[in-house]
């Protein structure tokens, strides 16, 4: 957020008021304010490294480390950011493991 005129190559400048509004609820409901399980395990992971993507992070190269990689370039898939490919409940940041899609599906 600190650089949206340069976010990953891209623009991404916002109004005053939306980039306020945007970065308040990052603050909010960031790992460090979490009490989810894998909040903590993720930011215990990074061992104070500037990681900005969590497929960086230790804990999700560890939880992820027997997923073939052909899995993470299927069409419903595309990539290894695309959490909700697998992770159904994600947008509620719920990751538990009777919630995840059988990657069988996807290959």
């Amino acid at each position: 957020m600190g650089d949206l005129a340069n976010h990953f190559g891209d623009d991404a400048s916002l109004e005053p008021e939306d980039e306020k509004t945007i970065l308040d609820f990052l603050v909010q409901y960031s790992a460090e304010k979490s009490t989810k399980e894998a909040s903590y395990k993720i930011l215990k992971s990074q061992e104070n490294k500037d990681i900005i993507a969590i497929t960086q992070s230790t804990f999700w190269k560890n939880e992820h480390k027997n997923i073939p990689k052909e899995v993470f370039l299927k069409k419903d898939v595309k990539s290894k950011a695309n959490c909700k490919a697998c992770h159904s409940d994600i947008e509620k940041g719920l990751i538990e493991d009777d919630k995840i899609k059988n990657i069988s599906s996807f290959m």
